[in-house]
Formats: structure tokens, sequence, C-alpha cells
């Protein structure tokens, strides 16, 4: 390549041309080159500001949360150097209640919301409000929260007590074939299995002569409970 060929294609360099053009471009719709660079730093800046605004958010609902643990935490008796305190269980249970009803009202479908309405619909439960109690849990167990596979067995000891018994095996049969960190697919077994002593003992057997292999103590001395039951 002679020096002049050279010199003709650093002239019309692509790079160059290109480079040149955006120049001419900008100096000939200065204002409307302006208006998108205050556009895109709106961007930008909306979405620093969005990040932002769902940590906050975020720690906010964390804090709703961390106050109704407080109270469902609260001793029952005179007053606390810890803090706040009630004078009977029933004033304690019916706060708790009301506390985590509203973290369900404010950040409902969120991590911190689900596990609120989890602890409230177990708390519904106990006081014997199994319709409210079903409404909550099944809300939970829908979800994909951590606290889903929970929800599902305490759903199931709910629907065990009203002799929807199938519709408890279902629920712990979707905890074996999806376990979690939470809930092992052994625990569910060894509920299922318990489940089954009195409906379909021959099924809760096998259940149990598949869990003895398992090395864990927690679940050798539930399957050899579960199994004195099934033999008296």
């Amino acid at each position: 390549m002679t020096r002049h060929e050279l010199k003709e294609q650093l002239q019309h360099d692509q790079f160059k041309d290109a480079l040149s053009g955006v120049v001419v471009y900008a100096q000939s719709h200065r204002e409307k080159v302006i208006r998108w660079a205050v556009i895109v730093g709106v961007v930008v800046i909306l979405g620093g500001g969005a990040f932002w605004y769902a940590a906050y958010r975020n720690s906010v609902r964390q804090q709703d949360l961390g106050d109704a643990f407080a109270i469902l935490e609260a001793p029952v008796g005179g007053p606390s150097q810890l803090g706040k305190s009630f004078p009977t269980q029933d004033a304690k249970t019916a706060a708790s209640i009301k506390a985590l009803q509203d973290v369900v009202q404010k950040d409902g479908g969120t991590r911190q919301g689900l596990i609120a309405q989890y602890y409230l619909g177990t708390m519904k439960a106990a006081k014997q409000d199994t319709k409210g109690a079903e409404t909550d849990l099944q809300a939970v167990a829908n979800s994909s929260s951590e606290c889903a596979p929970l929800a599902k067995i305490a759903l199931a000891q709910i629907y065990e007590g009203e002799n929807r018994g199938s519709e408890a095996q279902a629920l712990l049969r979707d905890i074996i074939n999806k376990p979690t960190d939470l809930v092992s697919k052994a625990q569910a077994e060894i509920l299922l299995a318990h489940l089954e002593e009195t409906s379909n003992p021959q099924d809760a057997k096998k259940l149990l002569q598949s869990l003895r292999a398992d090395t864990d103590p927690a679940v050798s001395r539930a399957v050899q409970q579960i199994s004195s039951q099934l033999n008296k």
C-alpha cells in the first residue's frame, strides 16, 4: 500500500467518519441531543431511586414484622424491664393476632407478609378458628414463601381433625415430592406415616421401613415411636 493510499484510507476511516457524523448531528440538533441526555439521566436516577426505595420498603416491612414478633415474645405477668408485657395470656393473644393482621394487611404478598400470615393462621387454629386458619394457611401454602411447607403441615393437621384425610395426605405427599431446607422428605414421610396409622397402617409400615436406614437420630426416634404404636 502506497503512502497516498494509506492517507486516503485514514481520511475515510469508518470510525472517524462515524464520529464525525455524530459531531455534525449533535451540532445541528443540539436541543434534541440535550433533551435525550436529560431523559437518559432521569432514567438512570429513577433506576437508582427505585433500587433504593425497594431496599427501604423491605427494611420497613422487616421492622413491621419485628414489631409483631416483639408482641408474640412479650412476657405475661407483671411489668417487664425488657419492654412490653401483658396481664394475661388472652390479652397477649389478642394483641398478637391484631399485630399480625396489621402486617398482613399492610405487607400482604411479600416475604414478611406471608411469614406473618403463617403465624396468624397457626394462632387462629389454636383458638379453634379453623375457617380463618384455613384461609390464612392456604394463602401461604400456595405461595413461594419459605413458610409454604410449614403452612401445608399446619393445614394437614387441621384437615386430619376434620376427617379430611385425603386432603391432608395430598399436602404431605406434595412436600415429600418437593422437600425444602425447612421440611425434609424424611420429616414429611414421618408425618404421613403418623397420619396413616389408623386409616392405612400397612402403608404407614412401608413408609417407616423405608426410613429405618436414615441416620438422623430424630428420624430414628420418630420411626421407633410410630412403629411401637402400630404394633400395639
